[in-house]
């Protein structure tokens, strides 16, 4: 019996790895900040295997066994990888139906030496080799859906996870009571080759049928991408077009102030006054300001966008500075990168006016710095703080909104850490000398 105990105990350990295994992938590798570091790793599958081995040693119902893997998958993925749930939930049906298949084909070809047919009661030798046939199955199992399990979307919607796990949750069902029985019932017995060819076909065409529906939502889902690529293709083009003809209206207009520019030259000649003088420089200057607003930081997506920005700005009387480069993140999507600048800005924009309302003669500065460190890429946003708002973000390192209704404010900041936590990168939020900083890190693919 011991020998059988220490057997399971070894198959319970390479199912852990073999979990691992399936979570890790070189797409999810180079993504997502995949171990947060080697001893929270050797923790985590101790403690598992310590779980694992309780479970065996205790000789618990099946069910527990099985409820043990669900948690097993919840864990590493969640806990260890920070998965989503729905992702740890759907890839740990798939391993269990994995595993059930092969306990089940190895009940079915060791029932034959069960004369009374109840396999509990086999010899340890033929457990042994049960167990041995069923981790053969898994092993093979797990190699086989490998490549398949990688190309699951990491963040799913709950109606693509319902399509997928509930045909997934029956055949498990279905498995789970054929092996329940035929393992402790002496009623069902499979006394000829058909039976096992039928329950054998039945159970494998319910995995399969289970890929299948991962393959069609992997289908479905590059569709849906390839068109909402090209509908941010059609936009770009859009507002490149926009952009290149503005530029174009506002050389216009600075040849028109070009050659006018005698006629304000002739015209200050004339003004005795200073004030005068000065005022009519401060209108010219406010006009040409405007046309100095265009960036080239390597991305004319998001030239524009900081065109737009600085407008924005310039209008509220707000200092804006941008010392950016964004050739680096040419791997990054346009509408990730311009989730995080725009949402920054934004929140920057937003705080300085509420500045400015409370103090009109107050000098406010939002400066965006992007480069290359190392094997980073850095985005750093940086603004002014009134006081209060500086308390507040101090105890606040969440950057939850402050507003009443949480429910429907505060999408920018999440939307920035979805993008960032996608890329397998990190976001801060820091208060220093009176101004508020947003540093969003991303490591480079290798």
């Amino acid at each position: 019996m011991y020998g059988q105990v220490i057997v399971k105990d070894m198959f319970s350990v390479l199912n852990i790895l073999l979990i691992l295994y399936l979570m890790l992938g070189e797409r999810k590798c180079k993504k997502y900040n995949v171990i947060r570091s080697r001893y929270s790793l050797i923790l985590c599958i101790g403690s598992l295997t310590i779980l694992r081995m309780i479970v065996n040693g205790a000789e618990l119902h099946i069910v527990y066994n099985y409820l043990t893997i669900i948690i097993i998958v919840m864990i590493i993925g969640h806990f260890l990888f920070q998965y989503s749930i729905k992702y740890c939930l759907l890839l740990g049906s798939i391993f269990l139906s994995v595993v059930l298949l092969g306990q089940l084909i190895s009940c079915i070809l060791f029932s034959i030496y069960s004369s009374n047919g109840i396999l509990v009661e086999l010899p340890e030798k033929y457990q042994i080799y049960m167990t041995l046939i069923a981790e053969i199955v898994i092993i093979i199992g797990n190699l086989v859906i490998k490549k398949i399990v990688n190309k699951i979307p990491l963040f799913l919607s709950g109606m693509n996870v319902v399509t997928i796990i509930i045909p997934l949750f029956l055949n498990i069902v279905v498995m789970a009571i054929y092996a329940d029985q035929l393992y402790t019932e002496k009623e069902l017995i499979i006394d000829n080759v058909w039976s096992i060819i039928t329950i054998i076909a039945l159970c494998i065409m319910g995995v399969i049928g289970a890929v299948c529906n991962i393959v069609v939502l992997e289908n479905y889902l590059n569709v849906k991408k390839i068109e909402n690529e090209k509908k941010l293709q059609i936009s770009e083009m859009s507002l490149q077009y926009e952009y290149y003809m503005k530029q174009s209206n506002d050389m216009e207009n600075i040849r028109k102030i070009s050659h006018d520019i005698k006629n304000h030259l002739e015209a200050l000649r004339g003004i005795v006054d200073y004030q005068q003088k000065q005022e009519y420089i401060d209108g010219i200057e406010r006009k040409l300001d405007i046309y100095q607003s265009y960036y080239k930081t390597g991305n004319a997506f998001i030239d524009n966008l900081l065109h737009a920005k600085r407008l924005e700005a310039l209008e509220k009387n707000i200092e804006f500075k941008v010392f950016a480069d964004f050739i680096p993140f040419n791997r990054m999507k346009n509408e990730d990168l311009c989730v995080i600048v725009s949402n920054t800005i934004d929140n920057a924009l937003r705080e300085c006016q509420l500045m400015k309302e409370d103090n009109p003669k107050i000098e406010c500065l939002v400066q965006l710095k992007a480069r290359k460190i190392k094997g980073f890429l850095s985005i750093i946003c940086e603004n002014s703080l009134r006081e209060s708002q500086a308390e507040i973000l101090r105890g606040n390192t969440e950057m939850e909104t402050s507003k009443e209704d949480k429910k429907n404010h505060g999408f920018g900041v999440k939307n920035i850490k979805r993008v960032v936590r996608e890329y397998g990168g990190e976001v801060s939020f820091n208060v220093v000398d009176d101004m508020f900083s947003v540093s969003v890190l991303i490591p480079i693919e290798v």
